[in-house]
């Protein structure tokens, strides 16, 4: 009896129990007493905030509506990884191949893979998002379960502004507050962000060369091994079930289970690796690299199509075959350059709901001087 009365309470009377939503303007004349107390200027703070009279709706439709279609591995591929963006890769390699040789000299990180996360990111600077990132922190930050968290970000940001290391104007991006190039949150900037010539701030909102050192030095930093695999398509033997990417063996130990390579051979028997058979297969070895990528976005579904399109656009030799499915639609009518550009615009975006994969390509790393 005494649970029913306490239950009945908990629902006629809500506000006895919580704290009612306080209102945007006390909660922006709090961020402004907050900011100012952390060394913001009283001007930078008013015009950051100065046409920010709400929060943005579209930001928390996009929030609160994230897709909840479970997708296989090559539905989700296909969607971001076709072969239009596979050929602006190619182009885009070759327009900064000179910068992307020495970036890669210098971090030790493949170009295949520093211009895959671009061409994902924002279809190679196509599309960086158009949302104001102080108002889509700001809303967020007032209105979303993960409150903290942009909260942090956007004073990041505004010491961004602050320290004149990034214009209001320029201060762009995708709707959950990333921007630029490689699409980096505040934190992420002041953490990886780097001058390609090493001198001043990396300006990845409009130099292309600061933006691919920034994502080297992000995947350096992150723990990215030169010259090695990242991912290898293999068979099991019967009976053998995958135990997904917290158990690590050598190469040689998984071998001697039984784990043979679906195309070519084993990498270097000291290798440590993971197998993942996720949703019944196939199978694949995973290594070190393909770990690192899932610190950029810890999804199996993102890293297979990073090292997809790094393959594609670098022409990787041994990739399996395109399935039958994928060679079908070949016959469809071609797309125009315009309707190609609006899907990948559609598809440039790091919000995607994680999920493990279906890989079906095997990988080799290439660091250091690479040509087309």
């Amino acid at each position: 009896m005494k649970n029913f009365i306490l239950l009945l309470l908990l629902l006629l009377a809500p506000a006895a129990f919580c704290d009612p939503l306080q209102s945007w303007e006390d909660y922006i004349a709090g961020l402004r007493v907050e900011a100012l107390r952390a060394g913001i200027r009283p001007n930078v703070f008013d015009q950051a905030f100065l046409n920010v009279s709400t929060p943005n709706t579209k930001i928390l439709r996009l929030d609160r509506n994230q897709p909840e279609k479970r997708l296989s591995f090559l539905e989700y591929r296909n969607s971001r990884v076709d072969h239009f963006r596979i050929q602006l890769g190619k182009e885009a390699f070759r327009r900064h191949q000179e910068a992307l040789n020495n970036i890669s000299r210098q971090y030790g990180v493949s170009p295949c893979f520093i211009v895959s996360l671009w061409g994902l990111e924002t279809s190679y600077g196509h599309f960086k998002g158009n949302f104001p990132v102080i108002r889509s922190l700001a809303t967020l930050a007032y209105n979303n379960r993960r409150k903290d968290f942009f909260h942090s970000e956007l004073m990041v940001a505004l010491h961004m502004l602050n320290n004149g290391q990034v214009t209001l104007s320029q201060f762009k991006g995708e709707w959950a507050g990333a921007s630029g190039h490689c699409q980096f949150m505040p934190s992420t900037w002041v953490k990886y962000a780097v001058p390609y010539q090493g001198v001043g701030y990396a300006d990845i909102w409009n130099n292309v060369d600061d933006a691919l050192a920034s994502i080297a030095n992000y995947l350096q930093k992150s723990g990215w091994h030169r010259n090695e695999p990242w991912a290898l398509a293999v068979s099991l033997p019967s009976n053998f079930h995958a135990p997904g990417l917290n158990i690590t063996k050598s190469v040689r130990e998984w071998s001697q289970l039984g784990i043979r390579p679906l195309i070519g051979s084993l990498p270097a028997a000291n290798l440590p690796a993971s197998i993942i058979n996720p949703d019944g297969g196939p199978a694949y070895m995973v290594f070190n690299n393909f770990k690192t990528l899932l610190k950029w976005n810890h999804s199996n579904y993102y890293a297979g199509a990073v090292g997809y399109l790094a393959d594609s656009i670098c022409q990787i030799p041994e990739l399996t075959p395109e399935p039958v499915r994928e060679q079908a639609q070949a016959s469809e009518p071609e797309a125009t350059p315009e309707q190609e550009l609006e899907t990948l615009s559609s598809s440039s975006s790091t919000n995607n709901t994680e999920k493990e994969f279906e890989p079906e390509l095997t990988v080799t790393d290439f660091s250091g001087t690479f040509e087309l």
